[in-house]
């Protein structure tokens, strides 16, 4: 899963400011709910509901970040080269693999994998 390249998907098939929007309420009411539900939690359950909502939140701020700064590259279709010739192939492999934004905290971590192997390859090619 390559998170930038999911953000650029929905930017170029949804465009820029229904994405950055969605990304900031995904941010924005995940983390509230799950802070409600946390601080209402009388049950084991409700607390791990609580920090599940509060990480689905966290998985969004990698997302919103990586809008952002596509947006502002205006780079979204040159995230992809020549993945996007074929646009309906293209936009089913980015689909199944946004379900993978459920899964509690696995977003930051492929962001900062992904900006490690980046920064590394850089530095190689220096």
């Amino acid at each position: 899963m390559n998170p930038r390249k999911l953000a650029a998907i929905d930017i170029v098939f949804l465009g820029s400011k229904l994405i950055i929007g969605e990304f900031a309420t995904g941010v924005l009411l995940s983390a509230a709910l799950g802070i409600f539900v946390l601080f209402r939690g009388h049950s084991v359950w409700q607390v791990a509901l609580g920090l599940y909502f509060i990480s689905l939140g966290i998985n969004y701020v990698p997302m919103l970040a990586y809008a952002v700064a596509i947006t502002r590259q205006q780079s979204a279709r040159a995230e992809f080269g020549d993945e996007l010739k074929d646009e309906h192939r293209a936009m089913a492999k980015y689909r199944r693999q946004s379900v993978l934004l459920l899964v509690p905290l696995l977003v930051p971590i492929l962001a900062l994998v992904q900006q490690r192997r980046t920064a590394t390859a850089a530095r190689q090619n220096r």
